[in-house]
């Protein structure tokens, strides 16, 4: 009996020794497998950056032959020869994207076909352009309007595109299958874990209690590695969301800003036209301000999309948020109504924060409004106050929020609410629920860029039936200084006329316009185009106390003007004007310290009241 014992011992403890043998056997085997696999899927994944990227150079070579062929309407249409930047700048570009899709290509026979092909339409399409340019620019217009009336370009426009999207479609063929192959070594890869982890765990039975705490730690890092794949996947989804509102940004950006330069024109002649009109002249008057009513619209329309952009010209000061709140109550209770309710819970020690505080007060209204509209006949809004800090996990799940010490504003509504898909869709801009007319789906989309811009953060809860709180966190003020003092009243009788001042604009119509002005106002007024020759109308003449110059010109920026004025005039005054805000005044959003800056486009009064305080301020 013992001894068939001893013998069963024996036989399990071979077994044994026999399954843990081949356990580690299965392991090492396993583990040589997905480091095969693991360099397979990164090889995959690297042909499939390459198919994107193939993708993106052709999107970029068709997109360049598109430009050259909208600069080349454009002068052909007006004979202005500034319309032919796109198309200079592209047959610039063409031969690099041209060798760079080649060298993309350099693996594929196939896709070097079509390449060919394309390229050779390419340079055929390009051959045409430049016949027409070269006749308009020789003054034969009507000979280079019979090149385009030949249809020789359209036909060769249809085979660029139809060959370009061939070239696509090979290429997202090509990708597909790469992603698909991709797809299956992961799974594979994934399957090869699981099982290293079945025989783990079994090892870790048949060796020791700490072999299975091993595998009991290695499965929990598993399970964490999943979970931070998954907030990657949503941090993902965020910044792609904020790379979209950025592109957005760009485009609004760059059409605000020549809006604003025609407008500066119409608001401000409107406003000069409107002041020289007489009692008698009222249907004159009435259609005037109706225009300047039509152009303030416009102006302020402008204004949120440079909001939106991040692009505004903000003037942050230390601000006591509970003064503001209070301030604004007041004008909220009568531009909401009576039917609805206005309280405020100001929190006691609140931070002061660093904003912009006329900005903020411009953001409040804003969300004051949309709730009014949500609540309809009745309601009632609650605007509350708190310190608050916003912490490492929050930061890292929400994109451009920085961890620290927030002022937070929260206003909260009795509304309608908002379902998850309106609330996903917020803040993009021009989206609105309202009906045709009735609003231009800026509201939000201008708080978003204003807070972003002022390196704060917005969060919108809502729900259906419910109601919606918007809450803002304002960056804390850490400086130590007080709270700042609203400017302080300019003294309206000076006499302007020994005063001279220098306005450097390029623009010829705004020129105009803003050298009237400025004698209306009662200046001396010295003018020039460009920044040389207002150095030269500088040294010419020493009684000029002020320039006013644009930031934004050809060749020697406003601010380079500035800083060649002061050297030789240090005791100089300076007032900018710009329409557009990416400049070297204005850094990560905000206006340099001790700047002066006139936005356009603007009145009358309000450039007078620009120059007054600048002289105040040298007197």
């Amino acid at each position: 009996m013992d001894s068939y014992i001893f013998n069963q011992g024996r036989s399990i403890s071979l077994r044994a020794r026999i399954t843990i043998i081949g356990g580690f056997g299965l392991l090492v085997l396993a583990a040589v497998a997905a480091i095969v696999i693991a360099f397979s899927t990164a090889r995959a994944e690297h042909w499939t950056a390459h198919s994107l990227e193939v993708r993106q150079a052709q999107a970029a070579l068709f997109s360049a032959v598109q430009d050259a062929e909208t600069g080349q309407r454009g002068y052909l249409l007006t004979g202005d020869v500034r319309y032919l930047g796109p198309f200079d700048r592209a047959a610039q570009r063409l031969p690099a994207l041209k060798a760079t899709l080649a060298g993309l290509v350099a693996d594929d026979p196939a896709q070097q076909e079509r390449l060919a092909a394309l390229s050779a339409d390419i340079d055929r399409k390009m051959a045409e352009l430049g016949a027409t340019v070269a006749r308009r620019k020789a003054g034969d217009a009507a000979g280079a309007l019979a090149i385009v009336k030949s249809d020789e370009g359209r036909d060769v426009m249809l085979r660029i595109r139809a060959k370009s999207a061939a070239f696509d479609q090979a290429e997202l063929q090509v990708l597909r299958q790469r992603q698909d192959a991709a797809a299956l070594l992961r799974t594979i890869l994934i399957t090869l874990i699981v099982v290293a982890l079945l025989v783990a765990g079994l090892l870790a039975r048949l060796v020791s209690l700490a072999a299975r705490r091993h595998a009991a730690q290695i499965v929990r890092q598993n399970e964490a590695l999943l979970r931070e794949r998954e907030t990657r996947e949503q941090a993902e989804a965020m910044l792609r969301q904020a790379q979209k509102m950025e592109a957005l940004g760009q485009l609004t950006g760059g059409v605000a800003h020549d809006f604003n330069n025609m407008l500066a024109i119409i608001v401000g002649n409107m406003d000069m036209m409107l002041r020289r009109l007489t009692d008698g002249d009222q249907r004159l008057r009435t259609m005037a301000e109706n225009a300047l009513a039509g152009a303030n619209r416009a102006a302020a329309l402008t204004k949120r999309l440079l909001a939106f952009s991040r692009l505004q010209p903000l003037d942050p000061k230390p601000t006591d948020v509970n003064k503001c709140v209070s301030d604004m109550s007041e004008m909220m209770r009568r531009s909401l109504g009576e039917h609805i309710a206005v309280e405020t819970v100001l929190a006691g020690g609140l931070w002061p924060a660093f904003i912009d505080c006329p900005q903020l007060e411009s953001a409040l209204l804003n969300l004051a409004v949309n709730a009014r509209d949500a609540m309809g006949d009745n309601g009632r809004l609650t605007i509350e106050t708190a310190n608050t800090s916003l912490d490492k996990n929050y930061a890292e799940q929400h994109v451009e929020v920085e961890p620290g010490q927030y002022v937070m504003i929260a206003v909260t509504d009795t509304g309608s609410g908002m379902s998850e898909e309106v609330l996903a869709k917020a803040f993009d801009p021009f989206f609105t629920t309202k009906k045709v007319g009735e609003g231009t789906g800026l509201g939000l989309s201008q708080v978003h860029g204003f807070l972003k811009q002022s390196r704060g953060h917005i969060k919108i809860y809502s729900e259906v039936g419910t109601g919606t709180t918007v809450k803002l966190y304002l960056p804390r003020d850490t400086s130590g200084g007080g709270v700042a003092e609203p400017p302080r009243a300019g003294r309206a009788d000076r006499d302007r006329s020994g005063y001279t001042i220098l306005i450097v604009e390029d623009d010829p119509g705004v020129r105009v316009f803003v050298t009237s002005a400025a004698r209306e106002l009662g200046f001396t007024v010295v003018e020039a185009d460009n920044a040389a020759l207002a150095l030269e109308r500088l040294e010419a003449n020493p009684d000029i106390s002020l320039l006013l110059t644009d930031v934004v010109m050809p060749g020697v920026t406003g601010k380079q003007l500035v800083d060649m004025a002061l050297e030789k005039r240090p005791d100089l005054q300076v007032v900018y004007m710009t329409g557009y805000t990416r400049n070297a005044i204005v850094h990560n959003g905000m206006l340099d310290q001790g700047t002066r800056l006139l936005t356009k486009p603007f009145t009358l009064e309000e450039l007078d009241r620009e120059l007054q305080e600048a002289l105040d301020e040298r007197d």
